[in-house]
């Protein structure tokens, strides 16, 4: 069972019901968006661009909302409130964190997707 800090799946579990694999493929999905969001989030902080943070962090924080990645929506709230105020000071400080707690839902990906097999 997933930590349900990193990733909750019972909005999941309630829509999909029994349709675990549809559950790994709706995962999957989110994975792939966010790492496109990452990768844009990346090039915008490091072209200094508020404008491109809070857009590429808003995108994480609606697939990380979408499939309980609790930790990576909480961080992509926070940096996409401050990109959306200019405020880009420790941005690829929240940058990492945010890297670093998705590979913590990646993990726990991984680990549903074995035991549902």
């Amino acid at each position: 069972m997933p930590d349900k800090e990193i990733l909750d799946l019972w909005r999941l579990e309630e829509a999909f019901e029994d349709d675990t694999q549809g559950i790994a493929d709706l995962l999957d999905l989110a994975m792939q968006t966010g790492e496109k969001h990452l990768r844009s989030l990346i090039a915008a902080v490091e072209a200094h661009d508020a404008t491109g943070v809070a857009k590429a962090a808003h995108g994480i924080k609606g697939s990380a909302g979408n499939i309980g990645a609790n930790v990576v929506y909480r961080l992509a709230c926070e940096l996409d409130e401050r990109a959306r105020a200019g405020m880009l000071d420790g941005a690829a400080e929240r940058v990492r964190r945010i890297d670093e707690a998705y590979e913590q839902v990646a993990q726990q990906v991984a680990e549903y997707r074995r035991t549902q097999t």
